[in-house]
């Protein structure tokens, strides 16, 4: 559940121009952020116990831009779509409650970037037109500008001089911040696997792999800092992770003499199998896990099926990586009594 949004009442404070302590935290506080960001998370999908310390920081500290910057950096980390939903609402409420508070307009707007940059970015020049001197909105700008989808190397260039006029010595970000790696889960669970470990412990490394996965992929999809291809990409990479956790299932289940559940779980795969069309990427991931499920089994006539449907997918889509691993798959299902088999 995310954690309840608790609104922070201010006093306004005119909205000046010129601000003090907008380009640094005084020292104590800075030391406070930083104890806050040493906690390693130990599952990056778990929302509350990541931002937990960001949250109370801005509880203690509820006037300081900083904390809540460092808050709004958090739940940009760890959130996905609903986090981040719920983070613009929060902020545009406390914007909307202190209308003099040039602060909130500032984080109201700055809640946008990476989600809604484009009005992030109206409402970012549109402060600095009426607030030249306001230091952290040309610090989001010359950051915005700099990164890949929305590069404007002459305005991030402009920006930065301003930021860096106002608050010498300082540091700008890199947007969007570095994204997780895949989970090595799966890959450590099929290698456990392969030496004959236990497979519950392994059915366990799965199931929390693709959750990590799918985490991953929901930090890109309601980010706008990500072209559509890349998305895509990212899309299909977490499907043929799919096919590789229904085979480690599968081949688990086998181990562990639950033969029901393994016979259930393939039956399932043929099915989804059975609606992509060959041309999809995804067939081929679908007919090689298939193939060297059927071979471990020894339904050799259904392996050699699905080894046909790859040899006509890769005549329509030649790729040799794909070729290379046709050739290895082949070989070892001529050979089911080879490394790999279970």
């Amino acid at each position: 559940m995310f954690l309840l949004l608790i609104l922070i009442g201010l006093a306004g404070s005119g909205g000046a121009a010129a601000q003090p302590g907008t380009c640094a935290p005084d020292p104590a506080l800075q030391q406070e952020i930083r104890n806050a960001a040493t906690r390693q998370p130990t599952n990056p999908t778990a929302f509350d116990e990541n931002v937990g310390p960001f949250l109370a920081l801005r509880q203690h500290h509820p006037d300081d831009l900083f904390v809540h910057e460092r808050y709004q950096d958090a739940v940009q980390q760890f959130g996905i779509e609903g986090h981040l939903r719920m983070l613009t609402q929060e902020y545009q409420a406390l914007a909307i409650a202190h209308p003099s508070d040039l602060r909130y307009r500032y984080l109201g707007a700055r809640a946008l970037i990476g989600r809604s940059t484009p009005a992030a970015l109206q409402e970012l020049n549109q402060l600095i037109g009426e607030n030249p001197e306001f230091a952290p909105a040309h610090q989001s700008l010359a950051e915005i500008y700099a990164s890949e989808i929305f590069r404007d190397e002459a305005k991030a260039a402009a920006e930065k001089q301003e930021f860096l006029t106002l608050c010498p010595g300082s540091e700008l970000a890199s947007l969007p911040r570095p994204l997780p790696e895949p989970s090595p889960l799966l890959d450590q669970a099929e290698r456990l696997l392969d030496q004959g470990s236990d497979p519950n412990p392994v059915l366990g490394m799965v199931l929390q792999g693709l959750q990590s996965d799918e985490w991953r992929l929901q930090r890109i999809r309601p980010f706008d800092w990500y072209s559509t291809s890349y998305k895509r990409e990212a899309q299909q990479a977490l499907q043929s992770r799919y096919w590789q956790a229904w085979s480690i299932q599968v081949r688990c289940y086998r181990r562990a003499n639950q033969l029901e559940k393994a016979v259930g779980l393939l039956r399932s795969m043929e099915q989804r199998a059975a609606v992509l069309n060959n041309s999809d990427p995804m067939y081929w991931d679908a007919s090689a896990a298939l193939a060297r499920l059927y071979a471990e089994a020894n339904q050799q006539e259904l392996a050699a099926q699905k080894l046909d449907f790859m040899r006509q997918f890769l005549s329509s889509h030649p790729d040799n990586r794909r070729a290379r691993q046709l050739e290895e798959l082949q070989k070892v299902i001529a050979n089911p009594a080879g490394p790999g088999m279970s």
